[in-house]
């Protein structure tokens, strides 16, 4: 039997699992669209806490089991499949992701080519996965709660620069990668099955609605104090920004809470991945390899923007798996609700910047 979760434990738990590095890249994705670009990252976070509560509602009382499971048992293999896979593409495109970001920030800090900054960061972390040295969950929590106090205090510091005219300009060529890194960002829908197994329904319900609704503010307000403060001079690590300002504390907000943050990201996702492989093909050494590899390979081939990797991870696998399997998983769930045409509308929309992405 799981370990019941309370009702702070349960959204500390959502909210440290959401607030991650994915946030970091809001601001340089959204530096064109102003007031705009704020008003999508908020309704990103409608749509996706909407997703999460259809997986919610499919699943059965006492049931024990994963999204991945749920989407096999319900829609057929096929699904289950394609859940499996999209999550491994969105594995793979946050490594990369934070591969990148590695090299910006230790480039910055250690005044080194952003190349080996991003060798030597997958060299160490890499290492730790392969030795299984990783967070508990409570440690994983407590991060992510860190980083959430740390970009409160680093909005503070940054709103009384805000300018209007930074927040005036709006360019529809950023849509389609601005939704790609907000799916990224609000992405958490994995850890839905293990909040509703932990909990009742009524309280897995209310913790999904404040645990989107949370961090839906701060992503907004991040991107506010941001976008507004340092316009299209904002970098791609966003907290980057203000490493050479307000003295120490610039230093620790802008350099040493992003690397962590990228880090423990790191372990967590390609620990997992690593897990998940090895289950499959039974063993280590291999899995670890088809974990790691690629990841530096793609990034030394040419793809070293962290929001261009980050992107490609929300855009396709962050959008199967916490928009289109979730969506059909409630279609098929619910034959007779006025919610069904909700579940529609979403189901056009996802499919819709689905191929938008294929074809652009």
């Amino acid at each position: 039997m799981r370990h019941k979760l309370s009702f702070t434990e349960a959204l500390l738990l959502l909210i440290g699992t959401q607030i991650g590095a994915g946030i970091l890249g809001l601001p340089y994705i959204m530096k064109d669209s102003g007031l705009m670009g704020i008003a999508l990252v908020v309704l990103m976070g409608i749509i996706t806490m909407i997703t999460a509560l259809f997986i919610l509602a499919c699943i059965k009382e006492d049931e024990d089991t994963t999204l991945t499971d749920l989407a096999s048992s319900r829609l057929g293999k096929w699904a289950g499949i394609l859940t499996f896979l999209s999550i491994v593409l969105y594995g793979y495109g946050a490594l990369i992701a934070y591969i990148a970001g590695s090299g910006d920030i230790l480039s910055t800090a250690l005044r080194i080519n952003p190349t080996i900054g991003a060798l030597l960061f997958w060299v160490i972390m890499s290492g730790i996965v392969f030795m299984g040295l990783r967070a508990s969950g409570k440690a994983e929590v407590l991060i992510g709660i860190s980083l959430l106090v740390a970009l409160g205090l680093s909005i503070a510091l940054v709103l009384p620069s805000v300018k209007a005219e930074n927040l005036m300009t709006w360019d529809m060529r950023n849509l389609l990668p601005l939704i790609g890194v907000s799916m990224f960002a609000y992405a958490s829908h994995l850890i839905v099955p293990e909040i509703k197994t932990g909990t009742d329904k009524e309280t897995a319900k209310k913790v999904i609605i404040w645990g989107f609704f949370i961090p839906m503010v701060f992503y907004a307000l991040f991107v506010l104090a941001f976008v507004g403060a340092f316009g299209k001079d904002v970098p791609q690590m966003a907290m980057m920004a203000i490493s050479g300002k307000f003295g120490i504390l610039g230093t620790l907000l802008g350099i040493l809470v992003p690397l962590t943050a990228i880090s423990t990201s790191f372990i967590g996702i390609a620990y997992a991945q690593m897990n998940n492989i090895k289950q499959l093909i039974g063993n280590k050494l291999l899995a670890w390899l088809l974990v790691v590899v690629p990841p530096i390979f793609i990034y030394l081939m040419g793809l070293r923007s962290f929001t261009g990797a980050l992107s490609v991870a929300g855009s396709y696998g962050g959008l199967i798996f916490a928009g289109i399997i979730p969506v059909l998983l409630y279609i098929k769930a619910s034959e007779r609700t006025s919610y069904r045409h909700l579940a529609y509308s979403l189901l056009s929309l996802f499919a819709l910047v689905f191929i938008a992405n294929l074809m652009l």
